[in-house]
């Protein structure tokens, strides 16, 4: 098969959740013996723009940065390109319904569109009345041209079915099992390992950064609080966050050298998980498949991904405190167990292989070559 993939930033992955996915879905479906071509954003790309890696052609295009405008305005472009310049495509990937208007064109030329959901991104806070309304335009014009929509949790497909009665298809995320600890990483940072909590994310208000810090910081757990990442716009949330006074907490910024968030996670005494918005978070997979445990915010996307092999804390004032001020009791109490237990977990459901030839498979069926999907959990 042809296949055209839209909505990623640029291979190899260097700041979203999509990045990842078509960092490692891309090239197994290569592997495969499909052409596949992914759109990318320069800024994200590597310096000298090859043409192709692990198989996959890339093509860049440019597009105009910032937070409201570098997502449309390069899927905008993308899509007019596919379908002038690198003929027909026999299925269209879109990674995300932020700008499902622009597909428009593929769904009166019958192409073959495939759209993953993502999660409900109107519902972050960083969006004003305009762009939340704008995403949720989007998003109904997603489920009017999308022939087939993916969902990356079963909790994402009962939110379809149960508000606008719409069948998707569940296709989720994968994790990379990692066992080798380079403690020397760790070091570079000033971090002592086992001595630091972790958070591993994005900057945005719906990952909940400010309230793992206000919980820290009234804690009395004698360990460092290390949060990685950053916003790529100039974002007063991010800048709010960095007020804090306490010796204990550590912004370290992006994390873009390979390998480095990996042993980040491996060397934690903890994992903190805030997100709150999306279906299967890449970065909560990473932390289970690394052996963190984990203490996630309590949505039921996370509940889903952890499978009960995690700690659960709410918004309410003092919940996520009282979980830190037992992090002793519940370190000796877990080590052996929960990390274990989330590590087979990835390894039998998210797995980068099982989702790879769960796509393929489910692609070769939409194009007519497969009888049937596999959508087992």
């Amino acid at each position: 098969m042809k296949i055209a993939i839209f909505g990623a930033r640029g291979i190899p992955a260097k700041w979203g959740g999509f990045d990842t996915f078509v960092t490692n879905l891309a090239p197994r479906l290569a592997a495969k013996g499909h052409e596949v071509t992914v759109f990318c954003m320069p800024k994200y790309s590597l310096p000298d723009r090859p043409e192709k890696i692990d198989g996959v052609r890339l093509v860049y295009l440019p597009t105009i940065y910032g937070k409201t405008t570098e997502t449309f305005i390069h899927e905008l472009l993308s899509s007019i390109y596919a379908l002038l310049f690198l003929g027909r495509f026999d299925l269209y990937y879109v990674l995300g319904c932020r700008s499902s208007l622009v597909y428009l064109p593929h769904y009166l030329l019958r192409r073959t569109l495939v759209i993953n959901t993502d999660g409900l991104d109107w519902i972050r806070r960083k969006w004003g009345w305009f762009a939340r309304n704008f995403l949720k335009f989007n998003y109904w014009i997603a489920r009017k041209i999308g022939k087939h929509l993916v969902s990356d949790s079963y909790e994402l497909k009962k939110y379809y079915l149960e508000n606008y009665n719409k069948e998707t298809v569940f296709l989720t995320n994968g994790g990379e099992i990692i066992h080798e600890r380079y403690p020397e990483i760790v070091k570079k940072y000033g971090l002592t390992p086992g001595e630091y909590c972790l958070v591993a994310c994005r900057m945005e208000p719906e990952n909940n950064i400010d309230i793992i810090i206000r919980e820290f910081v009234r804690s009395s757990l004698q360990k460092k609080l290390v949060i990685a990442g950053g916003a790529n716009y100039k974002s007063p949330y991010y800048e709010k966050l960095q007020e804090v006074r306490d010796d204990r907490v550590i912004f370290l910024g992006p994390v873009y050298e390979e390998g480095h968030i990996e042993q980040l996670h491996l060397h934690a005494y903890l994992y903190l998980h805030g997100h709150e918005v999306g279906g299967t978070n890449p970065s909560l997979l990473k932390a289970m498949a690394c052996g963190n445990i984990i203490i996630a915010h309590n949505v039921r996307f996370n509940r889903e991904v952890l499978g009960g092999y995690g700690l659960l804390w709410s918004k309410t004032e003092g919940s996520l405190l009282s979980q830190l001020e037992e992090a002793h009791h519940y370190y000796g109490k877990y080590k052996k167990s929960l990390p274990q237990k989330c590590i087979q977990r990835v390894r039998t459901y998210y797995s980068w292989d099982k989702v790879g030839e769960d796509h393929e498979i489910f692609f070769r069926w939409v194009n007519r070559e497969a009888d049937h999907y596999n959508e087992s959990f």
